[in-house]
């Protein structure tokens, strides 16, 4: 099973709304710019606790913007 991202929009708008660049966001969770891109365009799936920093981050519910699939 893997972790997908089903609501980019949701995802980048709460970047928007907390103020957050998709470079500043990626340095406050300690990742590369490059990986946070990767997996907000589906290039990438995070491992769970990716996904978990990711939510945590913007007080968001994992069925807000993520999805596992088989």
């Amino acid at each position: 099973m893997k972790i997908v991202l089903k609501n980019k929009k949701k995802l980048c708008i709460t970047l928007i709304e907390n103020g957050y660049s998709q470079r500043a966001f990626s340095n406050m969770l300690g990742m590369s710019e490059n990986y946070l891109n990767q997996i907000m365009n589906e290039k990438k799936n995070p491992s769970p606790a990716v996904a978990k920093k990711i939510l945590s981050a913007l007080k968001l519910n994992f069925n807000d913007v993520f999805e596992i699939r088989k």
